[in-house]
This record gives structure tokens, sequence and C-alpha cells, in this order.
């Protein structure tokens, strides 16, 4: 497995680097909103990401998955997702299958620049999980969802770039909030779920504030934290924090972090985890359907 990702890994990156040029990620004034990885970011694009490999350790064992999700947009401001991953567990008992797909529908506002340092942006979206399309052993096992849900989400990001001090500037804020309503709360209960990112942008910081005497490598690279609670309506939150870093080539995004447990109930259910994704921006060496929207139009104008 290892093998093939590294393979895959190679490919992509052969592939994408002969490109130039990007318009990646969500851009608000001066400030480019990058992917995060245990969160959705605030926009709509047309990307890629795969893989994205979560290696968890777990009170008997391990639980792996190695996952994909495709984004489209439809408008300019309209855009749809799907994503699943490919789980595999070891322990009391040895588990290996697909888990349920999800699908995204989200609608992103333009952003609110009406100054280059505002840097606001939000987005609504609703997002789907559908029931029965994973593997039956792991539903079976009760590993994976056994039941559907549909979540309404709101999606933000702030840029600092508006702050009296300049070294504070390329901080930035995202986050999102999700109201998550289960087919059938008395086999999975209903919940919230919730996270935010800090990130500090050197790519901001280099294009922004002040040239930097390091190498074009280390001002590729945005520092960050996400903290992210699952809390049902049913049984104890649990809550994780993940530090990590991203780096942003011209179209392509490589990001790793840990992921700590970061409560009694994380605790319980798992140790120190990675997870590490690569991320292709399709927009940038696509240009016929794969890289635009569908429709050329934004519905908010």
């Amino acid at each position: 497995m290892f093998r093939f990702i590294a393979a895959l890994l190679a490919a992509q990156l052969l592939c994408i680097i002969t490109y130039a040029t990007a318009q990646a990620h969500v851009v608000c004034g001066n400030r480019v909103f990058p992917t995060t990885l245990t969160m959705d970011d605030p926009g709509v694009s047309d990307e890629l990401s795969l893989p994205t490999i979560n290696l968890t350790p777990t009170p008997s064992g391990e639980s792996n998955s190695y996952g994909y999700e495709w984004d489209k947009t439809i408008t300019e401001d309209l855009g749809f997702g799907i994503n699943g991953n490919y789980v595999s567990q070891r322990g009391a008992q040895n588990l290996n299958g697909w888990n349920n797909i999800s699908v995204t529908l989200k609608d992103q506002h333009p952003c609110i620049d009406r100054h280059p340092h505002e840097e606001l942006v939000w987005s609504v979206g609703l997002i789907r999980l559908i029931p029965g399309t994973g593997a039956a052993q792991l539903r079976n096992a009760g590993a994976i969802a056994s039941t559907g849900s549909t979540a309404p989400t709101f999606y933000f990001g702030k840029g600092l770039g508006d702050v009296a001090a300049p070294y504070l500037r390329p901080f930035a804020i995202t986050g999102e909030l999700s109201r998550v309503i289960s087919d059938s709360p008395a086999v999975s209960p209903s919940g919230w779920s919730y996270a935010v990112s800090l990130q500090y942008s050197l790519p901001y910081l280099k294009q922004n504030i002040t040239a930097l005497p390091v190498s074009r490598f280390i001002t590729g690279m945005t520092p960050l934290v996400e903290f992210a609670v699952n809390a049902p309506d049913v049984g104890p939150p649990s809550a994780t924090i993940s530090p990590g870093i991203l780096y942003d080539a011209n179209t392509w995004q490589l990001g790793a972090e840990a992921i700590l447990p970061a409560d009694k109930a994380a605790h319980q259910a798992q140790g120190t985890g990675f997870i590490i994704q690569f991320h292709a921006f399709l927009d940038a060496y696509y240009k016929n359907w794969f890289g635009k929207p569908i429709i050329n139009r934004n519905l908010w104008k």
C-alpha cells in the first residue's frame, strides 16, 4: 500500500510541476486561504485531494484510512464535492473496505474586500453522508456508520491583514460549524461538529510585508494548527488538535499534521496520529470542463 501511494505521489508531481501558473485556493484581497487537512476551506474551486493518508493508533491496534476528494465548480460561486476513503483496521479484528461516500454542495459568498486587507470570506453548504455505500464488512462490525446524515454547514475565513502590527498580518483564521442531522438518531445520534484553524502564511509575509532572506521553499510554507470537536447529542464530545505545516507550489499543495487527542473521549479512542495530503489545483492545468465552472456565471451578481 505504501509503495503504491509513493508511486502515485511521484507520478502526480511529475505531471503537475511542468505547469507554471495557478489560481489556487480561496483568494480574497491579498489573502490566499490554503486547503486545510481536518476541515474544509471557506470556498469553492476545481481541486483534487489524492491521497489523504490518515494513520491513527488505537488501544487495540491501529485504524488507517486512504482517502480522496474531488471538488467541481458548477458556477463561479457554487460547487460540489465527492469524498471517501479506504479503511484498514488492525487489532482485535482485522477489517478492510471502503467507507460511506459523502457529497457536499457549497455556495461561496463574494469575499468582502472593500480594501485589500479586509480579507473576509464565507460560504454555506450541505453535506450528505450516503448510507449503504461503504463496505458491508465495516458496517456490520460497527466501524462505519450504518445510517445516513445531513449536515447544514457554515464556513468562514478571516485574514488579519488589517491589523496594525505588520508581523501579525500573515495570521488568518478559518472555521466551520455543522449541525449533523442523523437519519435515525436512535441508531446514530445527531450532534454538532465544529472546527477552527490558526495559520501563519509565509507567502503572505513575503509578498505583502517584507522580503525574507531564506529560500523559496521556506517562503512557500504555512505553519498552522487545527482544532476540531464532534459533539453528539448523546454521549461525550471528542476533540483533537492538529499542528502541522502546508507547502504551496504553483499548482499543488502538500500538507502534514499530527493529530493529538485533546480530551478524555479522544484519548480513550486513539493515540497521536498523523495525516498527510497531496492536493492538486485542477484549474491550474485543466482549462476545459475539469478546471472551470460548468456555467460561467456568479449567482450573487
